[in-house]
């Protein structure tokens, strides 16, 4: 189980290191994106500014709020910082009260409670006992992601769960929704009606209930995904760190391929220059270098022809 947030419940001067767990999920089945309809490619939205009429960078959205009057204004950075920050890392209790006194209406998800120091939890129990003995359920407050909100702490079985609640402001009164208050109810039919809900309720167990639309709904997914062609061969991304290695392997040959010519020419330039130069600076020796070399050429000629005409002299032995 994934942990969503970490920090310490603080009662009184006792802080108690928890770690909060979510206890439901509201996204367990499957997530339908939205798609092009004739091709199935995601949609993805823009930034646009209505003003403008033209599309515009995340870089250029700034929060704001507009007046009923038409009256705008936009906050900057600094103005947002300047607010008191949310305590990110307390779950603060700030009272006790009678788990019947809190209207479920206003609870919202719940966390499941764990200790993370066994050194302190001592008190994570002692609090639990606490609660569960008394009947009574703690109210805090604390952060999750970025809003600040109320939450209920209460024992359940051999844990501590905290639910958020809403602000005493964002509850709504239902004021003139309800049927007529002249409206009576005979005590024949209310009998009947509770021996209605008996017969209802046999055999009935929670447990047993499923979601049966994603029940459903991935089963139509299933089938679509059998007639479905399967997705073209996976290309290598170019930043695969293989890739990136391979290219530059060839890279690295191909220069030195085109480097070796060059480098061979300019030798073979510079051992000429250094003929010429040397030739050039002594004259004298350099001709007797060449007289020098013409005898010895004229030498290996008489060398080599003595050496034919004594082979053809030479009588073959009998065999």
């Amino acid at each position: 189980m994934q942990a969503v947030w970490r920090g310490v419940i603080s009662l009184g001067t006792i802080d108690i290191p928890v770690v909060l767990y979510k206890a439901t999920e509201t996204d367990s089945g499957l997530v339908l994106h939205q798609v092009h309809a004739e091709d199935g490619s995601r949609v993805h939205h823009k930034w646009w500014c209505e003003e403008e009429d033209r599309e515009i960078e995340h870089r250029d959205v700034a929060k704001g709020y507009q007046h009923p009057d038409g009256r705008r204004v936009v906050l900057s950075d600094k103005e947002l910082a300047a607010l008191p920050p949310p305590d990110k890392e307390r779950i603060s209790v700030l009272a006790s009260v009678d788990d019947g006194s809190i209207d479920p209406m206003v609870l919202g998800q719940a966390y499941h409670v764990g200790g993370s120091d066994p050194m302190t939890d001592r008190f994570y129990v002692l609090l639990r006992e606490t609660l569960r003995e008394s009947g009574r359920v703690a109210v805090t407050r604390v952060a999750i992601g970025t809003r600040e909100s109320l939450a209920v702490l209460r024992a359940h079985d051999d844990l501590l769960v905290l639910q958020t609640m809403s602000w005493p402001e964002e509850v709504r009164h239902p004021t003139g929704i309800a049927p007529e208050s002249d409206i009576a109810v005979r005590p024949q039919e209310l009998k009947m009606a509770m021996h209605l809900m008996d017969i209802l309720s046999e055999g009935f167990v929670l447990e047993e209930l499923h979601d049966d639309y994603q029940q459903a709904l991935q089963q139509v997914v299933a089938d679509r995904l059998e007639e479905a062609a399967p997705p073209p061969p996976h290309h290598a991304d170019v930043t695969d760190l293989t890739v990136l290695l391979q290219s530059s392997l060839e890279a690295v040959r191909s220069g030195r391929a085109d480097a070796a010519p060059a480098r061979k020419s300019a030798a073979g330039k510079t051992a000429s220059a250094a003929k010429r130069a040397t030739a050039k600076k002594d004259p004298a020796t350099g001709a007797a270098s060449g007289r020098k070399t013409a005898a010895e050429n004229a030498s290996t000629r008489n060398t080599t022809a003595k050496n034919t005409a004594a082979k053809k002299t030479t009588p073959r032995r009998a065999s």
